[in-house]
């Protein structure tokens, strides 16, 4: 080809061509990136499905429900419980959970809604056909279990010494013995985070109440009852030394819990926007 336009050479049919040179490249197939919450509000929006008002609340479902997880760079992971969930309703319901099915009742919705379409006759057209598939997915899973696979871990058991699994709960992913039934033992899974108690300096956890909701508390709270639903951290307090807490929402601050200390200063709106 021309070096510089990119263009093929002139030549006659029947002409004969000599390779000048063969070589092998070596090309692994790569996996799509997944998506994080802009990008799944991108294909969203390019797919016709949702509205503005609908992007955040659709997110906001996946997560609570733990069918998606969050990874390293906000990119959400699909969770053993979203990949059954997700089976189960692509078997039973699939001419629902199909994008162009949920799009078409977008516009559906739209129109009924400039005066176009009729509601009643709208929904009397859907629920024909998503009545039958209810009954019958109904008859199918009548007496069945579905089993969410277990997630092994190195963690022991400190009653039976067996080795501990993740599973998933109403609220969340927690640690059960996998002797279970015979040792009901559990334990609450809590993640290390950057900033230390501004009480007794050990490292602060993430853990979750008994409804899901996220909290921190010091590692020693045998000893140290410190608690907040700030976040901690990694920056130090200019005037103690102790680790910084984040309070997010409309009294948003950067402030030191340490007692005495008193420092604080107003939230970098924009930075926050950044960093999540």
């Amino acid at each position: 080809s021309d070096e510089q336009g990119g263009a093929l050479p002139k030549i006659e049919k029947g002409e004969k061509l000599v390779a000048a040179d063969i070589s092998g490249n070596q090309h692994f197939t790569q996996p799509p990136a997944r998506y994080n919450e802009a990008s799944l509000i991108k294909a969203l929006e390019e797919n016709g499905i949702g509205r503005p008002s609908t992007y955040a609340p659709t997110i906001s479902t996946i997560l609570d429900r733990h069918y998606v997880e969050r990874e390293s760079g906000n990119q959400l992971k699909p969770t053993a419980l979203g990949e059954v969930i997700t089976n189960l309703l692509k078997d039973k319901f699939n001419n629902i959970v199909d994008v162009k099915f949920t799009a078409k009742m977008e516009s559906s919705l739209d129109d009924i809604e400039n005066g176009s379409k009729d509601w009643v006759e709208t929904l009397r057209k859907f629920y024909k056909d998503f009545d039958k598939s209810l009954a019958q997915a109904e008859k199918d899973m009548d007496g069945k279990h579905v089993r969410i696979p277990d997630e092994p871990t190195d963690v022991i058991c400190e009653e039976c010494g067996k080795p501990m699994v993740i599973k998933i709960g109403p609220y969340g992913k927690f640690l059960g013995c996998s002797g279970f039934p015979e040792c009901k033992f559990t334990k609450k899974i809590v993640t290390e985070t950057k900033g230390t108690c501004p009480k007794c300096g050990k490292k602060m956890l993430l853990k979750k109440s008994k409804k899901g909701k996220p909290f921190y508390g010091c590692e020693n709270y045998k000893d140290c009852n410190f608690m907040t639903w700030d976040i901690p951290l990694e920056e130090k307090c200019p005037q103690c030394g102790a680790s910084l807490f984040k309070k997010t929402g409309r009294m948003g601050k950067i402030y030191c819990a340490r007692e005495g200390c008193g420092y604080e200063r107003p939230l970098d709106k924009a930075k926050e926007n950044d960093e999540s």
